[in-house]
């Protein structure tokens, strides 16, 4: 580092003085954003909100900082806290041209438009650089001390030496190895584009705070581990600068994962004087999560996968270890030198150690982990969709099923062979829909200007692929006992037992379930999968997967094997979990860790709507007579899985049309109003389900409508803390609307059973239940009531209060009422 010549201590009321300022630069971000948050009303627009809070944290960090500059700057014995005062301003104004940057260019945390990353790290380029470079003029000038070194030398960009250099490549991929071992890759083009963008992130951060800040505060502290300490400090200081300008709550998190990374930049940078050796040792350690992490785990999770939390963990112990190494080596060196001993490494050992640890990361990495890209695909949506109005004309089921299949059939192959063509032209994969006219293109992205715009096509739309992670570590239960006594609560709240108790169970009925796959023969599912004759197995018809083509049902997760044991889960002795223990199911794999897109949903509606065989054609070996009778569906595709508003309402409606109920999770991301907007909930066509306690109070999770101008949900089920199945055998509790769902499919198995001319009439059956569910109107306008937002909304829920004015039955809240399996039984049998 540079000399401490002329610099001095400062005393301990400059110290206060010095770490109030630093506490403050700290918190500034928060208040600012409190402060916006109190503008009326009218001023609550996002642009206006996202000015106002710039402008308070420019105010907040920029006032302070400059009014010490002025009382210090120039006075003897106190150059070291104007030093510190000025690097808070320099900090402070990248702070709020970082914010400025990314309020101009918004980016959500994923699907982030190619041209959206391009034009940040354009606008940080032509930004954040003349800003390191005026701060290189501005730095000793703020604390009265005159420079004549030319910008490029105060900057640290000189010549570096050969064995920092090494160094730093081998510490880049030392500390960045966890990630090849449990991520992957994503798009190569979204690859390519946060490449991009994080290095010319991080070109003006080593600028301003390595390049102007560590040399300003290096020359005025006594100190140079003072200098160094204060610098690492300012920059994860300024990390926090990043829960501007969209309140990211994620900000201090990331903040403390850059505290490691300012260790190592400062300590490659102390063995140098030179800034070129960070550049790349700064860009790997944060392009190298952006790259193997999808944004979508911690969008729908709240945080990343497991497995990538404890990668976050090990990469920031591996770097502070290391740091701390290098730190205690460059003092041996140092007092060996001061002894006249040598203490200079030559560049052999670090090079030896460079193609070393990047051999070993690039062998774990083909060995371990997933080496590849998963890219994007793309739909192509035709504009001709198939009436099928004149199917609800038919009254025998078969029929009317088999003219939805064949119609659907009809139209996509007459109006797909012209687009089918010129994709085997260009050798691009791809596969037809029908049950909504679309064709999906797989891994092409760049050939999406080929086919937009074009007579005929509605629309083209990016169909989002879904990692696959090399390993992982799933995510926590709550385990169950082995036995139960009596009737689970759940249960008995929808009274399934009084249609038990008349000897119904949903005998002859077939459900669908499409999720994150089934395990078959879990023993409260196996006895009731359609493909289990008591004996053998046979998969044929029963089982689709529409992201890996497996041939025997599995799940990757657990929410599928879950949701179907709620539906007619039955284990034996203290272990039925199920509403309709006779009836049979078969499933569709539609999601890979969670995540579909609408290629994948709309390939199971497609098995479910007439199956066909493994490896088959699904255009051509459909058999209708096979199809479910009722589905669930306890998923939503959100737009960062790709579904616009109106992506699978063909689809819905065309299993509709053929007379196959369709039941659809309501969403969990209440209490808001109009939260129930995710397909396929928010269609008329879809019978939506929000969640309650078992005593029939709505919980906070719970998504309301009005969506569109309908009522949403349609009924309610319980959906706190729900027994069910999980892999392996076992029993667990979970939560969510994904639980209230099943309760309702399984209260149709039982209603179709009790009464076999019903099925099919979905618009009767959604009538018997609603007339036969326990009304539960809502008594309080949400005019009135303060909805709650954000990440913790749900657990700071109000008392539910009446979305869309609507206070009666139906309402936005809890729709038509309770289900009531029991009272709807013994309303058919009556009849």
């Amino acid at each position: 580092m540079n000399s401490t010549e002329g610099a001095v201590r400062p005393g301990c009321r400059h110290r206060l003085v010095v770490v109030a300022l630093l506490f403050w630069f700290g918190l500034a971000p928060f208040v600012s954003e409190f402060f916006a948050r109190q503008l009326p009303d009218r001023w609550q627009g996002p642009t206006v909100a996202t000015t106002v809070s710039i402008l308070i944290a420019a105010l907040a960090v920029g006032v302070p900082s400059a009014v010490l500059v002025v009382l210090l700057r120039g006075r003897p014995g106190r150059r070291g806290a104007a030093a510190t005062a000025a690097s808070l301003l320099i900090g402070g104004g990248y702070v709020v041209i970082d914010a400025a940057i990314r309020a101009v260019v918004p980016q959500p945390a994923a699907l982030v438009p190619l041209q959206a990353r391009y034009t940040e790290a354009g606008l940080r380029l032509g930004v954040l650089v003349p800003y390191a470079a005026f701060a290189t003029w501005l730095a000793p000038r703020l604390v009265g001390v005159a420079s004549g070194r030319s910008v490029q030398d105060r900057l640290g960009i000189r010549r570096p030496r050969r064995a920092p250099v090494f160094l730093a490549l081998a510490v880049g991929a030392l500390v960045t190895l966890p990630w090849p071992v449990t991520g992957a890759l994503g798009d190569s083009l979204d690859s390519l584009a946060l490449s991009v963008q994080t290095l010319v992130r991080v070109i003006p951060e080593v600028l301003v705070f390595w390049g102007v800040i560590l040399h300003l505060l290096t020359t005025s502290l006594a100190r140079r581990r003072g200098a160094a300490a204060t610098t690492i400090l300012v920059y994860t200081l300024t990390a926090v600068g990043r829960f501007l300008p969209q309140a990211d709550w994620s900000a201090p998190a990331g903040a403390l994962f850059l505290l490691p990374l300012a260790l190592l930049l400062t300590e490659v940078y102390a063995r140098g004087g030179s800034l070129l050796p960070l550049f790349p040792l700064a860009f790997s350690y944060l392009v190298a999560p952006a790259l193997f992490v999808d944004p979508r785990d911690a969008i729908a999770n709240g945080i990343p996968e497991i497995q990538h939390v404890a990668s976050y963990l090990a990469v920031g112990l591996t770097a502070t270890v290391t740091g701390a190494v290098l730190w205690l080596g460059r003092r041996v060196s140092e007092r060996r030198r001061a002894e006249g001993e040598p203490g200079r490494v030559g560049w052999t050992i670090p090079a030896m150690m460079a193609a070393a640890v990047w051999g070993l990361w690039i062998a774990v990495y083909l060995m371990a982990g997933e080496p590849g890209f998963h890219n994007h695909g793309f739909l192509i949506i035709l504009e001709v969709q198939t009436d099928l109005q004149p199917a609800y004309a038919i009254t025998d089921r078969d029929a009317r099923r088999s003219y939805v299949y064949r119609s659907l059939v009809e139209t996509a192959e007459s109006t797909q062979s012209a687009i089918r063509a010129e994709l085997d032209d260009l050798d691009a994969p791809y596969r037809p829909y029908y049950v909504i006219n679309m064709l999906r293109v797989d891994g092409h992205r760049w050939l999406v200007d080929r086919f937009e715009g074009r007579p005929g096509v509605a629309g083209v739309i990016l169909n989002p692929n879904v990692r696959e992670y090399p390993r992982r570590i799933p995510l926590p239960y709550e385990a169950s006992p082995g036995s139960t006594v009596g009737v689970q609560e759940n249960l008995a709240a929808i009274h399934a037992y009084a249609a038990w108790d008349r000897d119904v169970q949903g005998a002859g009925i077939v459900v669908g379930g499409q999720d994150t796959g089934y395990d078959w023969d879990h023993p409260a599912l196996k006895p009731h999968y359609r493909g289990w004759d008591g004996e053998k197995a046979s998969h044929q018809y029963n089982w689709h997967d529409a992201w890996d083509a497996t041939r025997v049902p599995f799940d990757d997760g657990s929410h599928g094997t879950h949701t179907m044991g709620i539906v007619l889960g039955d284990g034996g002795a203290g272990n039925r979990i199920g509403v309709a223990p006779e009836a049979r199911w078969v499933g569709c794999r539609n999601m890979r860790r969670g995540f579909g897109n609408p290629g994948s949903y709309a390939e199971c509606m497609e098995f479910l709507l007439a199956p066909y065989p493994f490896g088959g054609d699904s255009f051509a070996d459909g058999d209708v007579s096979l199809a479910p009778h009722v589905v669930n569906n306890s998923w939503g595709c959100p737009d960062f899985e790709g579904c616009l508003p109106d992506t699978l309402k063909g689809g819905v409606e065309a299993l509709r049309a053929a007379g196959t109920m369709i039941v659809v999770s309501a969403g969990n991301e209440g209490p808001g109003c109009g939260t129930a907007g995710t397909p396929p909930a928010n269609y008329e066509a879809s019978f939506s389900v929000g969640a309650t306690t078992v005593e029939g109070t709505v919980v906070g999770f719970s998504s309301r409508g009005p969506v569109d101008g309908l009522i949403k949900p349609d009924i309610a089920a319980p959906g706190e803390r729900i027994r069910s199945s999980v892999p392996g055998g076992g029993y667990a509790y979970a939560g969510g609307t994904s639980m209230a769902a099943p309760h309702v499919v399984g209260a149709i198995a039982l209603v179709w059973s009790a009464d076999p001319t019903l099925i099919g009439d979905v618009e009767g059956t959604e009538d018997l239940l609603c007339r036969s569910a326990t009304p539960r109107d809502v008594n309080r306008s949400c005019a009135t009531v303060t909805v709650p937002e954000g990440p913790f909304a749900a657990v700071a829920s109000p008392p539910p209060c009446a979305c869309g004015d609507v206070t009666d039955v139906p309402n936005n809240v809890y729709g038509c009422g309770l289900l009531d399996a029991g009272a709807a039984v013994e309303s058919v049998l009556e009849d």
